[in-house]
């Protein structure tokens, strides 16, 4: 836990697993706050998760660091009496309750937002699930890969028609979706300072990929609009070439004539430059296959180190095409503090920071490895008022651990 932060002196009860609320918990932890993960007695099933490829390096759990880092843990059988009256004690000491238990089951562990008012009245409630709180599948289970990349469209976005369907990308969705749960978190903290009020705060994954394909869902009230057109349009100031070494360079150029000159120096081809075929926006966009070949050939006399200062020379929009290695690499990456080492034991781990950055720190101070199953059960109910005998025997009894 951070002692500082934007988020210092907030407490936030985590009861949830796997990727995409404790993503959000993870980047409140970072930036200060006392998140604290409430686990069954057996943990958060993530902690031993396979599916496909191993998530682990040596005896550390990769994907449960990245998303449980700064974080204090409590197990508890929250079935039982007595383990739902220490969680609700915990819970009075709160500002913010963040969930990702289908109602049902928040509703069976008399849980739900007047459960835990009647015992906090100011505290915020926050809760994310797989396709929204409201309607007939309310209680319908969501993954990454069935709400948000399946039913919300993304998959059939990013597959070309007669394609084998896209699989998505290890928690793509879950990570989207937990920005947006921590702005619903800021807002509500803001709110209640404020006003005193405290405020329910709901985020689906359905609802996170309708909002990352808004400019596709809102397009679709166009008559001509196509999601897959026929033929791809290829446009050569916004497409993509490849280099004598393969490596592949996005222009983005959305104006092309302040820079139109300039650049056909830069690609030696002057002698474009005034040809009537390539002389206005309009004409390159009509004669786009004709520009596209003679960039195409250019492109692939050089290797990519020898274009960088070409390219960077005149001050345009364009982009490497990056491996996922590309950008563990990247220079930029690393000065924003983007990616950052913490240590695990003896062994240093790369973990990724939120998107967003607090006093130019996406994580303020070093990053705290994730908490073992049950790590503070101990410490932080003696912070509520249970002395060592009732923790024994709440241990003994197999209520915590």
């Amino acid at each position: 836990m951070n002692g500082n932060g934007v988020f210092a002196g907030v407490r936030v009860i985590e009861l949830a697993q796997h990727v995409y609320v404790p993503g959000a918990g993870a980047m409140l932890a970072d930036q200060g706050a006392d998140v604290i993960k409430i686990e069954t007695i057996e943990g958060d099933p993530y902690r031993t998760l396979q599916v496909g490829v191993s998530r682990n390096l040596g005896d550390i759990n990769i994907a449960m660091e990245q998303n449980n880092r700064n974080k204090r843990s409590v197990a508890l059988d929250l079935k039982s009496e007595d383990g739902r009256e220490a969680l609700l004690k915990l819970v009075e000491t709160a500002d913010v309750f963040l969930t990702s238990l289908r109602p049902k089951a928040i509703k069976g562990l008399r849980l739900d937002v007047e459960d835990l008012r009647a015992r906090n009245p100011k505290i915020i409630y926050v809760r994310g699930n797989g396709v929204g709180f409201k309607g007939a599948e309310a209680n319908r289970p969501g993954y990454d890969a069935s709400a948000f990349w399946a039913r919300g469209g993304a998959c059939y976005a990013f597959t070309r028609p007669g394609e084998q369907p896209t699989s998505p990308r290890p928690a793509f969705g879950d990570h989207s979706g937990s920005v947006a749960i921590a702005y619903g978190i800021a807002a509500a903290l803001f709110r209640r300072a404020m006003t005193g009020e405290p405020t329910v705060v709901e985020n689906s994954l359905l609802s996170t990929a309708c909002w990352a394909l808004s400019g596709d869902l809102t397009l679709t009230q166009l008559p001509q609009y196509q999601t897959h057109p026929p033929v791809p349009l290829r446009r050569a100031m916004t497409y993509s070439y490849t280099t004598r070494d393969g490596k592949m360079v996005q222009l983005m150029i959305l104006d092309p004539q302040p820079r139109w000159s300039a650049l056909c120096k830069v690609l030696g081809l002057e002698e474009i430059e005034n040809d009537p075929r390539f002389s206005s926006n309009d004409a390159r966009n009509e004669n786009s296959e004709e520009l596209i070949v003679l960039f195409e050939r250019q492109f692939a006399t050089r290797d990519y180190a020898e274009w960088k200062p070409l390219l960077e020379s005149i001050d345009i929009p364009w982009e490497l095409i990056s491996s996922i290695d590309d950008v563990t690499r990247d220079p930029q990456v690393h000065a924003n503090h983007i990616m950052q080492k913490m240590k695990v034991g003896d062994t240093e781990i790369d973990i990724v920071a939120g998107p967003t950055s607090f006093d130019g720190e996406p994580i303020h101070g070093s990053a705290a490895r994730a908490p073992q199953l049950g790590e503070h059960t101990d410490e932080l109910l003696r912070e509520v008022g249970y002395g060592g005998d009732a923790i024994a025997e709440l241990r003994e009894k197999a209520i915590a651990r």
